[in-house]
């Protein structure tokens, strides 16, 4: 349920700026994928989940990609190959192993903060690789929007409108930060603040996205106009036809 709600409004998204003109369509399908993906971030807290094995391998395999390609022309094959194998299988199994120690389900990687945190980390490594700003920023904004729809979810299905109760689960997924790990709530605003400070200007992606004049939400022909007019032409030729 999450991936595919992440998925859907992650598409309409993406669709609403393509049709703005604002992107290009690879880049609707980057900014797609990392919604989707977003979809499933909170969830990489729990230690048994579909989402979080899953979310390990298509990072693990974005990082790797990346790193190959940065670096494919200063290496030979065997050595490329190496460093590969090394970066996918350490995000996939020791990075993984390492958040499963220091977090709980529905604990500090379960809240606002840490979507936020996810998404500025995106901004910076995106701008890192040399893309444009407009680009850096919706990256993030797209994969925080998945988590958001995540949280979201979950506090929707807290209500059990059948049975008219709240669940006990009430208030565990759309917080601001987790009261029962201080020290690491702490940490994630320190490094809000210093993503933040060093991010790509906003100045950029927000003149390209505020600019929504070649939006059409519906077809020019689709308007009451026309469509009476049309409707109009059709009855008279018919009524011309059948009494000539």
């Amino acid at each position: 349920m999450h991936i595919g709600t992440a998925a859907l409004t992650s598409s309409l998204a993406a669709t609403a700026f393509l049709s703005a003109g604002h992107i290009a369509p690879i880049t609707a399908l980057w900014l797609m994928f990392l919604g989707t993906m977003g979809g499933l971030l909170p969830d990489i807290d729990s230690d048994n989940s579909t989402s979080m094995s899953t979310l390990f391998r298509l990072f693990g395999g974005l990082i790797t990609f990346s790193l190959v390609g940065h670096i494919y022309q200063m290496v030979s094959m065997l050595e490329l190959i190496v460093y590969a194998l090394f970066c996918y299988l350490t995000i996939r199994y020791n990075f993984k192993a390492l958040l499963e120690k220091v977090t709980v389900h529905r604990g500090c990687c379960h809240s606002i903060a840490f979507v936020v945190l996810s998404g500025l980390s995106c901004v910076s490594f995106i701008d890192l690789l040399g893309y444009g700003e407009t680009t850096s920023w919706l990256s993030g904004l797209f994969l925080a929007g998945g988590g958001i729809v995540h949280l979201l979810l979950d506090e929707i299905y807290s209500v059990d409108l059948a049975n008219r109760r709240i669940k006990m689960s009430f208030g565990s997924a759309l917080k601001l930060c987790s009261n029962r790990n201080p020290l690491i709530s702490c940490c994630q605003f320190v490094l809000i603040g210093c993503l933040l400070y060093q991010s790509p200007p906003w100045d950029e992606a927000w003149e390209t996205l505020s600019n929504w004049g070649n939006f059409q939400l519906r077809p020019q022909w689709l308007n009451r106009e026309e469509l009476g007019d049309f409707f109009h032409d059709v009855i008279h030729s018919t009524t011309s036809a059948m009494n000539p």
